[in-house]
């Protein structure tokens, strides 16, 4: 997700957010630089500022957000020759995560003969041997960080690893999922509000996760066209047909439940019937006039 704010604290407990288009490159190195911190409360992550091609914010280089923070990225190993490793930062643009979102309610949808063509052309694609991602010239760890904002790719140096998001159907969750981004796949069996936002219940083939929207998702900005707007999952869920859950996420196991969670931080990442719940909030409410 591309930071669009920063909180600027000086240190003496005073602080504000500061926006991107406040932010010169001259004000930058005179007043900013080292002083931007991420917005996501509690999150240890520095924020810096790159004036390149197109102004914007970035994480620090190899600092680290916290778990539960919306720009939570992964850093991926890769090989770039003269055995040398380095890290970069990656994060799933949001032009392929909705892509991945309509391609798992499509699969959700096939027969099982349809499944077993696909499955087959994959393993058919999958014998061919994939290049290498190298580079011949050497580099030391801390020159490169890359990271991609929501389909735009800011980098100290050009090269790029396209991290793929995992599809889940609740039944197939295994302990190697937890901890993990994935993409689950599944029927809404059961919603609660809770408060702003709800739980979600999914099952499939009688497994079930519980899904889960914290305070993250609720302090986020991106997010307030969603809250308070489960109602129509509720609703679509009356009416008695089949409502289909795709969603992105962190998996989990709730340690006093020891029940599976998946915890969603951006409204976008999740779907019913391939529907954006608050699209789908706004056809009940023009129905109801």
């Amino acid at each position: 997700m591309r930071i669009l704010s920063a909180i600027y604290s000086t240190g003496d407990e005073t602080e504000r957010e500061i926006y991107l288009d406040e932010v010169t490159p001259s004000l930058y190195e005179r007043e900013l630089k080292g002083k931007l911190h991420c917005v996501t409360k509690g999150c240890p992550a520095r924020i810096s500022f790159s004036s390149g091609r197109k102004s914007h914010f970035k994480t620090w280089r190899f600092d680290e957000h916290s778990i539960d923070c919306i720009f939570h990225f992964d850093r991926i190993p890769i090989s770039l020759g003269t055995n040398t490793t380095q890290i970069i930062s990656v994060e799933i643009p949001f032009n392929r995560r909705q892509n991945a979102l309509r391609e798992a309610f499509i699969l959700m949808n096939l027969t099982d003969e349809e499944k077993g063509a696909i499955q087959k052309k994959r393993t058919s694609s999958g014998n061919q041997k994939p290049r290498a991602i190298t580079t011949n010239t050497k580099k030391s760890a801390s020159s490169m960080q890359m990271v991609l904002f929501d389909g735009d790719l800011y980098e100290d140096e050009l090269v790029h690893r396209r991290k793929n998001i995992s599809k889940r159907y609740v039944d197939e969750i295994t302990e190697t999922d937890i901890g993990e981004i994935r993409l689950i796949m599944g029927k809404v069996k059961s919603i609660k509000k809770v408060e702003e936002v709800a739980e979600i219940v999914v099952e499939y083939n009688n497994e079930i996760i519980t899904v889960v929207f914290e305070e993250a998702f609720i302090a986020e900005r991106l997010n307030n066209s969603y809250l308070n707007k489960f109602w129509s999952i509720e609703r679509l869920l009356s009416r008695g047909n089949q409502v289909l859950f795709t969603g992105i996420g962190d998996v989990r196991k709730n340690s006093r439940t020891n029940r599976l969670e998946l915890v969603v931080y951006i409204g976008s990442d999740f779907k019913v019937n391939n529907i954006d719940m608050s699209r789908l909030a706004v056809q009940f409410a023009q129905e109801d006039l």
